[in-house]
């Protein structure tokens, strides 16, 4: 075997063969501990060494419980390193990023380790890398202790002196690891996210110069998708690729890549935004801020940033009255929707700021002033390409959160293709987006149209979970709707979930479309005397997300109700998740900007906008949260939908077909008849 691992013998043509002897029935990495074969898996190793020797991009489906993790990692490391390339991995999830970290990664390096053919492979370097504004800079810290009788009143300076006791302790100065979480304006003065924070001004106690370091010397960089594309989008890309030099790119959790680009690429600005901006400029509550801490501002520079505070909040109170009385969300179509004025005074700020840095006494000061500076005109330029409507290509509307008076002006590209196209695919970099969900009705056109991605070659390996066995399907054909004006109907959805809930002896994982239905949901099962002594744990309610979940998996018969995010990313295997149940499909909302004008633009070039956009997105949807029930090949439970839309809509099949094929299925009736029918079946 050594004569393989020999890397001067070694061509990217090799690395194929090379992963099918690792992951071939007996193959090398049946070395590892509790390794069990898998043809998919072996299949996908494959593909991704293809994608890494040739660079020609691939799109891989990998369903629950093929090990995709390890299938591109392998492949992806021994490229690394024999062909001093850089890997780069982006998930959109933390479970996803500490499972590769804490499972996978030392798994593999044993195997390399104990492998003669792979051992030169063994010491491969890995970093973890997150956006800049997270990490503690030591050198803004120490300033900040210097100034703070220029910058922070009595509380926000016992803050300060929390976060530089804290950072005597931090292994990582990365922000979260601070509990509670520091004040956000004094982070401000103090975060990485600042051109003072340089690898020239900064020793080696910097966390994130620190971090910069082992990321510049990694075989292999993990970070999440938002960031990806915010470093891409902020030109910090090498040469022909995606974003280092000789670099190779895997996207996992691929199918929500649409829509964090969108975001990623779009722009959104907000009163508290812009407030908190001019706020570290100068406040005038405080009599504090940058520009009294470089001892440079007149009484008629103050004047300005108060001014300009005044009006901000007169705009936004303008928006507020004008387009949002009566909505949270408001579509912008014609230009020219608010005054010019705040645009006035936001460019005179930024002159002011120029003014500033230009006369500094220290190039510090210079750096940090044209910091702000160039935030006022960002903020500045947004605001304006929402106000003149610029990009045609773009959809725009106004937002707010009343509970907290934050109004925010958007704007996200309709079609991220082109973009994905051209930062993704037409570079030099080897690609590959993988997910266990990307394909509707066992076709992948609507992703590879949605992603730019036409160059991919695509292939779908289906999961080796024994579904037949472990896995049943329910579904009822004359449920009533979920409907606020329906409460007799609402009613009597909750109570089936109640009984549902009664009959199984694990975990039930309740998945809503609405907080709506969520919460009043959640109001009835914490009341039930069937589910007396039962932990329900609900959304929004009951704690953060990961709280809710640790709490969830430990429990072992616990009631969990989620909506958004926990159709996604709820990995609970054995007993703890018995049960999913599914109150609603899951199709957008229409009036959401970005969703209507999608469908609008399909619907204006004579197709269906319904069928084209709303149904693949909610069919994916719907494939990952029925995909949260079976996660081992130990798994057993059921699924259950009560929306009777699966049985009485032509494209109910679509759901229905996306299901794995052997499950077995059952249809049952109205909610009212659902446990007389089970009891028929044998069920309960």
């Amino acid at each position: 075997m050594s004569d393989v691992g020999a890397t001067v013998k070694f061509r990217p043509q090799d690395l194929p063969e090379l992963c099918r002897k690792i992951f071939c029935k007996d193959g090398y990495i049946s070395i590892l501990p509790n390794f069990e074969y898998r043809a998919q898996q072996e299949e996908m190793a494959v593909c991704c060494a293809q994608t890494f020797a040739s660079g020609l991009p691939l799109i891989f489906e990998a369903g629950t419980g093929v090990g995709k993790s390890l299938a591109y990692l392998v492949g992806g490391i021994i490229a690394a390193k024999r062909f001093n390339k850089k890997l780069v991995i982006a998930t959109n999830t933390i479970s996803l990023q500490q499972q590769i970290v804490e499972k996978d990664l030392p798994r593999i390096r044993l195997l390399f380790e104990n492998c003669d053919a792979l051992a030169d492979c063994a010491d491969f370097a890995q970093a973890i890398l997150i956006g800049r504004g997270n990490y503690l800079c030591t050198t803004r810290l120490k300033r900040a202790i210097a100034d703070k009788r220029e910058l922070f009143d009595t509380e926000e300076a016992a803050e300060l002196e929390r976060i530089a006791e804290w950072a005597k302790t931090t292994k990582t100065g990365i922000r979260d690891e601070l509990s509670p979480e520091p004040d956000p304006e004094v982070w401000s003065w103090v975060c990485a996210d600042s051109s003072t924070c340089t690898p020239r001004t900064c020793d080696d106690t910097c966390f994130y110069q620190e971090t910069r370091r082992r990321v510049a010397g990694a075989d292999i960089v993990i970070l999440n998708h938002s960031l990806l594309f915010s470093l891409i989008a902020g030109g910090e890309r090498g040469g022909d690729s995606v974003l280092f030099e000789n670099d190779m790119i895997v996207l996992d959790e691929a199918h929500l890549v649409p829509d964090v680009a969108s975001n990623i690429f779009g722009l959104s600005l907000s009163n508290t935004g812009l407030m908190r901006t001019l706020r570290r400029i100068y406040n005038p509550k405080t009599k504090k801020g940058l520009i009294t801490r470089v001892r440079m501002a007149e009484y008629f520079d103050k004047k300005l940033i108060s001014d300009t505070m005044a009006c901000v909040e007169d705009f936004f109170a303008s928006v507020m009255a004008s387009r949002l009385q009566k909505r949270d969300i408001a579509r912008l179509g014609e230009p020219n929707w608010g005054e010019d004025l705040i645009l006035n005074k936001l460019e005179e700020v930024e002159q002011t700021l120029k003014r500033f840095a230009q006369n500094a006494l220290t190039e510090r000061n210079a750096a940090e002033i044209n910091d702000y500076r160039d935030d006022v005109r960002s903020l500045r330029l947004a605001l304006e390409s929402c106000i003149y409507l610029a990009e045609p290509g773009n959809v725009y509307w106004l937002e707010c959160a009343r509970k907290t008076n934050k109004v925010s002006v958007n704007s996200a590209p309709i079609d991220v293709s082109k973009i994905l196209r051209k930062v993704l695919f037409e570079s030099s970099s080897p690609v590959i987006m993988t997910s266990a969900t990307m394909a509707v009705n066992g076709n992948m056109d609507d992703f590879i149209s949605k992603t730019g991605a036409e160059a991919a070659q695509w292939q779908i390996a289906t999961s080796p979970f024994d579904y037949k066995k472990n896995m049943r399907v329910f579904y009822a054909v004359d449920a009533p709707a979920f409907d606020k004006g329906a409460s007799s109907d609402a009613d009597a959805l909750c109570q089936c979930i109640e009984k549902l809930c009664f009959l199984v002896r694990g975990g039930t994982l309740i998945l809503f479309s609405s907080h709506y239905e969520l919460k009043k949901t959640a109001a009835l099962l914490k009341k039930s005397d069937l589910l007396k002594g039962r932990m329900i744990l609900a959304q929004n309610e009951d704690g953060r997300r990961g709280a809710l979940l640790q709490k969830f998996a430990s429990a072992g018969d616990a009631i969990l109700l989620g909506a958004d995010s926990f159709w996604t990313g709820v990995d609970v295997p054995g007993e703890a998740l018995s049960q999913v149940i599914i109150t609603k499909l899951p199709f957008e909302n229409f009036s959401n900007p970005l969703t209507e004008a999608r469908c609008e633009r399909v619907d204006d070039t004579g197709g269906s906008g319904f069928m084209s956009v709303m149904l693949p997105n909610a069919v994916i949807k719907f494939r990952q949260g029925a995909g949260r029930l079976i996660r081992t090949n130990k798994d057993k439970g059921d699924i259950v939908i009560l929306d009777s839309r699966v049985a009485s809509k032509g494209y109910g099949k679509y759901f229905l077909n996306s299901l794995p094929v052997p499950a077995r299925r059952f249809r049952i009736g109205g909610v009212e008849e659902i446990m007389p029918e089970l009891e028929e079946l044998g069920i309960v």
